[in-house]
């Protein structure tokens, strides 16, 4: 039961059954219509011949009474179809009726019968069938000159076996059509249905097998274009989720690298503790401050995975804001802390929107950055220049540098040069974390060399209102 609804369901079948029903709706108004304008057509001629036998009884009759007999004779009405009844009244003689041959007949079977009225001219005979009637009359001025009256009855036999037979024919031709067509349809619908098919059976395939569900692609059809454009969007989003899968697990080994050293640490320093603790108790203000000092760092990891996954999902409320005024007291406040020379180069009055704590959390992270890679006897430089309609915020400092073949590695989630590693204590995380409070703030990020050495991390904002100022240069410790 659910198979057969499926079928049905089906695109193929859809259109099949759209187009049955057109096509059926179709015949049926051209049935009416051609029906309708050969039964009038063919009503009309059964109209004209009544009429013409009517003229002809007229002249022959008025012109000699016994050329009835005559007329009669030589008429070219069909005397089994059409039936004739002239009625004569004379003053002070009885009426007198001629009939043609079997009319009087036919009369009898009608008053027998039932009459059904259709139009003034038109009527059904329960025993005869449709009947064409035409009635005229001859009134004389002259008193003593005789009235007549003629009555033609035509049988409409003919016109409704030609119109029983134009119903078959037409109703055998739509049926072969219809089923014809159906088929030809279905034929049509299921080619240009097969890619989607096909489609579906790659996808399913690619659900069933896990292991590398993200990593194979569907194969593009070159027709349709829509299926074509579909599947190429389909391949797409795969390389795309791909992408972010692999990125997922080597989030899940890094951050596993991560905790496994503190722990492996805090774990030996415990069993330290049972092993020697009461024999040689001087180890064990050793073995605590080195287990603080661990499960500091973990927590310092922890924090910066919670601020890193609050990120992701952070909806940031933006406001205009004087990024002139918090840069410079983000850059002092900072700068108060350090033993170097912090170079501030800061354009007045500009603004943006964004979300002034993200902005502040930005900078504060560019600037432990570039502490933590940079000598002690050099400066770090803080600039920020709106030019047109953007904004441009710098933070250079004059250590090492980054690699060119990193710079684009260097945002990812615990990913930290070999050069850096064991030399500068760090996770990894705090670049990830300014890239996504950068693009939730609608800016972009990127990372330059600084000459002579060093490096410049550049963040570009959309400007509010473009304002003409001059660049004034502070430094501070």
């Amino acid at each position: 039961m659910t198979m057969k609804k499926t079928i049905f369901n089906t695109s193929a079948a859809r259109i099949t059954k759209v187009y049955a029903l057109l096509l059926l709706g179709i015949t049926v108004i051209l049935s009416a219509v051609i029906i309708s304008v050969v039964g009038l057509k063919q009503a009309e001629g059964q109209r004209h011949q009544a009429l013409g036998i009517v003229r002809g009884l007229k002249r022959s009759f008025i012109a000699n009474r016994n050329d009835w007999y005559w007329w009669r004779l030589g008429s070219w009405a069909d005397t089994e179809t059409t039936f004739i009844r002239i009625s004569v009244a004379q003053p002070g003689k009885a009426h007198r009726y001629l009939y043609s041959p079997h009319a009087k007949r036919f009369l009898a079977m009608q008053r027998r019968g039932t009459l059904h009225r259709v139009t003034a001219n038109i009527g059904y005979l329960s025993n005869s069938g449709f009947v064409y009637h035409v009635r005229a009359s001859d009134v004389s001025h002259n008193s003593q000159d005789p009235t007549v009256r003629y009555d033609v009855w035509v049988k409409l036999n003919g016109v409704t076996d030609l119109l029983l037979l134009l119903i078959k024919l037409i109703l055998l031709i739509a049926l072969a059509f219809l089923l014809l067509g159906t088929w030809v349809i279905y034929l049509l619908a299921r080619k240009l249905n097969r890619p989607l098919v096909e489609l579906t059976g790659a996808t399913k395939a690619i659900n069933r097998d896990i292991s590398e569900n993200f990593q194979r692609q569907l194969p593009v059809p070159a027709t349709p274009q829509e299926v074509h454009d579909l599947t190429v969007e389909f391949n797409l989003l795969l390389h795309s989720l791909s992408e972010q899968e692999l990125a997922d697990r080597r989030f899940v080994a890094n951050a596993s690298h991560e905790l496994k050293t503190p722990i492996a640490t805090i774990r030996g320093y415990v069993s330290m503790i049972n092993r020697r603790g009461q024999d040689h108790p001087e180890v064990i203000p050793t073995a605590l401050q080195f287990i603080d000092q661990e499960s500091e760092r973990m927590q310092r990891l922890v924090t910066s995975l919670l601020t890193l996954s609050r990120a992701n999902q952070l909806e940031l409320t933006a406001t205009t804001v004087d990024l002139s005024q918090v840069v410079t007291d983000t850059a002092q406040n900072f700068g108060a802390s350090l033993d170097r020379e912090m170079v501030l180069q800061i354009q007045h009055h500009v603004v943006v929107t964004a979300n002034q704590d993200s902005v502040t959390q930005i900078l504060t992270s560019l600037l432990s950055n570039a502490q933590k890679y940079s000598p002690a006897a050099t400066a770090i430089t803080v600039s920020l220049t709106a030019v047109g309609k953007a904004v441009t915020l710098t933070v250079a400092d004059q250590g090492r540098g980054i690699p060119d073949d990193q710079k684009d590695l260097i945002f990812g989630r615990f990913y930290r040069a070999s050069s850096v590693r064991n030399a500068v204590a760090g996770n990894g995380l705090g670049l990830a974390i300014v890239q996504q409070l950068v693009t939730l703030t609608h800016g972009q990020i990127q990372v330059q060399d600084n000459h002579p050495q060093g490096s410049r991390f550049v963040i570009t904002w959309p400007r509010v209102t473009p304002k003409v100022a001059s660049a004034t240069t502070l430094s501070g410790k």
